[in-house]
């Protein structure tokens, strides 16, 4: 108990402190910190009346930018870090030898990565390139762009596809060190292929849009095989406030109006995985390897979110189905996360900064190989924002909860403390 109560003071003292110290040093008086101008680099931006992402960026102050004479070409390349301590694990355990053999407090670079973004001949014809500089697969995104009409978007490469919010917003654009433990069970992650979107009734309390996706089904860098079995996968969005909610987490514009959005996906593929990650198509736990052919999934999702006057809320629940066609097994996974943030501007020293608590559940119950077996979590959260998503310091405590009916109950708690920076 001394132990949780301590963590969580940790959690929650830790960003004031930081504040604090960066106020004694003399600073010029900037905006608030919590306009944050950047449009994420994974939302398809200008699929609703908003400015694209490549307009917004232009006032961002990341990287270095080059804009050709004639004003055909443009490139913005910037680098992002991830620095990261985490206690007694920084992953979230899901089987009874991980929370038995806990490997103790750890400091690490989670993520180190270029990017790179930018247009060819036109504003409509945008490019966007990410790359890790460290581990096997270093290649992240590389992907164009096409704003075939104010309504009508393209996107042809490999990227996350745009299934589902959590995973689409980017890992430096969350209000927690990680996103939640449904992720794992049902990310449908980066993908190579092609996807159409439309929009409809742009403004209004009708505006929705309509994406259409069709992938290979490998996962990231699966660039061998067929089309033969691809990856089909539709997402319907309604705005129903008439206000676009760009894929990022917490509501640093401090939104006058509100804006939110409900959404519904579906995907279906069959192939050799049960599972995807950043490292590629892979198996969720208790499910071996076998032919090109092996597993059905389909999958199904209802999702909304929404952001006004500094409140965040967003929520996922997802149904996935498994078929063996080796052994006729049929297994289902349901879960999601429910999560809420309330967001405050702060002053000291004339310089602004934005400091923001967060509350998270999720829930995974399993029907698969692994009978029995349910993960529950309980995380929270708080930010100092220095410079918006582009430089902010996140404290989390979590409880993470197995109960499996073949090994019995586990419990631990976590507490991670992360710089995000991008420049």
């Amino acid at each position: 108990m001394i132990r949780v109560v301590f963590l969580l003071a940790l959690v929650v003292s830790v960003p004031f402190l930081a504040a604090f110290a960066a106020a004694q040093e003399p600073q010029a008086t900037t905006a608030p910190a919590s306009i944050d101008d950047r449009q994420d680099s994974e939302d398809m931006g200008a699929l609703a009346a908003e400015k694209s992402e490549i307009e917004a960026g232009k006032n961002k102050s990341l990287g270095i930018e080059y804009t050709s004479p004639n004003k055909r070409f443009f490139i913005n390349p910037w680098l992002r870090g991830q620095f990261r301590f985490s206690e007694p694990f920084d992953s979230d355990p899901r089987t009874s030898e991980e929370f038995q053999n806990a490997a103790g407090h750890d400091s690490k670079i989670r993520r180190a990565r270029l990017k790179i973004e930018g247009y060819m001949f036109s504003p409509r014809t945008g490019f966007y390139y990410e790359h890790e500089l460290s581990g096997d697969h270093p290649l992240l995104d590389i992907r164009l762009d096409l704003n075939l009409r104010d309504d009508i978007k393209m996107r042809i490469g490999q990227h996350k596809i745009l299934y589902n919010r959590e995973r689409v917003d980017s890992s430096g654009k969350q209000q927690f060190v990680e996103r939640s433990i449904s992720t794992y069970a049902f990310t449908l992650d980066r993908q190579i292929g092609v996807s159409l979107t439309k929009g409809f009734m742009a403004g209004t309390t009708f505006d929705n849009w309509l994406m259409l996706g069709v992938n290979k089904g490998g996962g990231r860098g699966k660039l061998d095989g067929h089309w033969k079995n691809p990856m089909l996968l539709a997402r319907w969005q309604w705005n129903f406030l008439g206000e676009v909610l760009p894929f990022s987490q917490s509501d640093l514009k401090l939104r006058q109006q509100p804006a939110a959005s409900l959404a519904f996906a579906t995907a279906r593929v069959r192939g050799p995985y049960t599972q995807y990650s950043s490292s590629g198509g892979g198996q969720l736990d208790g499910f071996e390897s076998g032919g090109d052919e092996r597993y059905t999934l389909q999958q199904f999702l209802q999702e909304f979110a929404l952001q006004f006057d500094g409140l965040s809320i967003q929520q996922e629940y997802h149904i996935k189905k498994i078929k063996d066609h080796e052994t006729g097994e049929r297994s289902t996974l349901q879960g999601g996360y429910a999560q809420v943030g309330k967001l405050w501007e702060v002053s000291w020293s004339d310089k602004n900064y934005a400091v923001e608590g967060a509350l998270r559940v999720a829930h995974v119950n399993w029907d698969t190989a692994s009978p029995g077996r349910v993960q529950d979590e309980i995380t929270f959260a708080t930010n100092l924002f220095l410079n918006g998503h582009n430089n902010k310091l996140t404290a989390d405590i979590s409880q993470i909860r197995l109960k499996d009916d073949l090994t019995g109950k586990f419990k631990d708690i976590r507490f991670r403390l992360q710089w995000d920076v991008s420049f």
